[in-house]
Formats: C-alpha cells, sequence, structure tokens
C-alpha cells in the first residue's frame, strides 16, 4: 500500500472515531465561528464553539499554563459529546488544541516547558479531524473592546497557523471570499474527501 493510501486509510479510521469532525482553524477575527455555525445550521449538523473565548472571557485574559490545559481538555470533551450526539456525517469544530497551544505561546502565557498534556493534545490533531479549513484573513477586522489584538497581529498569528500545519504535514484548505463562497468551498472539500473514501474502500 503506497503512502498516499496510508495516509486515507489513517484519516477513514479517524473519521469513524470521531464522527467525521471538520474543524476551521486560523487567526481571530476570520469568520470562523460564523462559518463553523452557518454549516450546522445549514445541515443540520453538530456544531462545537471554540472554548478557550469562554474561558479567557471569564478570566478576563489571565490565563496559566494549566489553563490552555484545561482549555484543550474541556474543548475535546465537548468534541466528543456533539459525535455521540451526531445525527449527520459531519461535525462543524470552531478552533482547536493547535491554535490554543499557538496563542498560549505567542502570549506568552505558555512556555517552555510546555504541559506534556498540551503537546499530546495539538499533535493528535493531525489525524483527529477529517479535515483543516483555515478562515483566510481576507474580510474586515472586527475591533473587541478590551481586547490587545488588532490586524496587524490577525496577519502575524494567520502566518504562524499555516507555517504550524506546513511543519506538521496536516492537510488544509484556505477558505476565502464570502460566506457563502466559503460555505461552497468547503462542501466542494468534503465530497472530495468521501469519493476519495469510498474509492480506498473499494481498493482495500
Amino acid at each position: 500500500m503506497s503512502q498516499d493510501q496510508d495516509t486515507r486509510v489513517m484519516r477513514m479510521k479517524a473519521r469513524q472515531q470521531h464522527g467525521g469532525m471538520v474543524v476551521f482553524v486560523g487567526a481571530e477575527s476570520t469568520g470562523k465561528s460564523t462559518l463553523a455555525q452557518h454549516l450546522a445550521h445549514r445541515l443540520g449538523a453538530g456544531f462545537v464553539p471554540e472554548i478557550g473565548r469562554f474561558i479567557w472571557e471569564e478570566k478576563q485574559g489571565r490565563l496559566t499554563a494549566d489553563d490552555y490545559v484545561e482549555i484543550a481538555e474541556r474543548h475535546r470533551d465537548a468534541e466528543d459529546e456533539a459525535v455521540r450526539q451526531a445525527s449527520t456525517p459531519w461535525v462543524f469544530v470552531d478552533t482547536n488544541a493547535l491554535t490554543t497551544l499557538l496563542l498560549g505561546l505567542c502570549f506568552g502565557q505558555v512556555t517552555e516547558p510546555v504541559p506534556p498534556a498540551l503537546l499530546h493534545y495539538a499533535d493528535d490533531c493531525r489525524t483527529r479531524y477529517l479535515h483543516h479549513f483555515v478562515c483566510a484573513d481576507d474580510i474586515p477586522y472586527e475591533e473587541e473592546p478590551g481586547v490587545r489584538e488588532n490586524a496587524g497581529w490577525r496577519t502575524h498569528i494567520q502566518r504562524l497557523v499555516l507555517e504550524d500545519l506546513e511543519r506538521r504535514a496536516i492537510a488544509y484548505t484556505v477558505l476565502t471570499g464570502t460566506l457563502e463562497q466559503r460555505a461552497a468551498k468547503v462542501m466542494d472539500v468534503l465530497s472530495s474527501i468521501e469519493q476519495d473514501q469510498e474509492i480506498t474502500c473499494a481498493a482495500a
């Protein structure tokens, strides 16, 4: 079996285990939440919000490395619960442990040595999701009161997100344009992945 086929089989097993979770990553204010919710509503599918945002707001941004581990764990628990309750093949997820780790490091709230659990959760993202979609920063930046990020920060984080995915050899698709254009691209990619899986199953 070729390396490409090995990769496809690995993704198929991940889908069987995790219920076809599709994750949207990218910097803040790139439309991840809006798109994930839009697709979930349109398809009657599961949706997992960004758990880190709730904890960030609850603690007013004063987080420790242990808080980032908690964010990753609570997010995974929410994903697993969404998969258990899902009545459709898809569960749309807003952000994952890759971004949790990246932001913790960028804010200086996670430092070396990084908690092993957080590293594990980030590494697990490679096979946990059916596909990663990166929401591009081609939409206007929305300023939030009391938040220190800005459009320049968003561009910086967006570059780091893409570099991290490349370094980890995680396949991804960049989404640009309007909400409907992004949603259409997601459905095209998911349809293609399903066809790939069916071909791989038939050839196995």
